[in-house]
């Protein structure tokens, strides 16, 4: 089994942190993952990428992901056009992006326990909730990546992520 996700956000809205936490998580669960971020000198606000494989074997590629099982979209303004099987978005509202569309409003929860840095709504701890989720990642995987990533400063980020592990919703 080797799965392929492709996340799209702006820069500043944590895709590429989240796509390094469910890695993580992925790893201490006993697969095998690879982050990777897709970015040049993009300031904040721009398009970014990050791409995202889970195996149960291990992982030879380093190359970008073309056609992905998944795509994670952190905002919905992004374009964007996909054959994919499994999607996971930012939304208040059911929106089908990819076969099985996974939603939640991620920006409210991030709010909500005040994941707000430089203005700006940090959004990879519920979005790390959502794909671990739709990973069949258990939580208690995810909870222990946000604390090695965020030592002391874990706690709004874990609760974040649990909020959203326990509300999206797929249609």
């Amino acid at each position: 089994m080797l799965l392929e996700l492709t996340i799209y956000c702006r820069g500043g809205q944590g895709g590429v942190t989240s796509a390094k936490l469910v890695a993580t998580a992925a790893m201490l669960k006993g697969l095998y993952a690879q982050a990777i971020p897709q970015f040049g000198p993009e300031r904040r606000g721009a398009t970014v990428n990050a791409y995202l494989r889970i195996s149960d074997t291990p992982i030879r590629r380093r190359s970008s992901i073309k056609n992905p099982y998944g795509i994670v979209v952190f905002d919905r303004k992004i374009a964007l056009n996909s054959t994919a099987k499994l999607g996971i978005i930012n939304s208040p509202d059911p929106i089908k992006i990819a076969e099985k569309t996974y939603y939640l409003d991620a920006t409210r929860i991030a709010e909500k326990n005040s994941l707000v840095y430089a203005g700006w709504t940090v959004l990879s701890a519920p979005m790390s909730g959502a794909i671990a989720k739709a990973l069949d990642i258990e939580f208690h995987y995810l909870k222990e990546a946000i604390r090695m990533e965020l030592g002391e400063k874990a706690e709004k980020s874990i609760e974040s992520a649990r909020e959203a592990y326990e509300v999206v919703l797929w249609t």
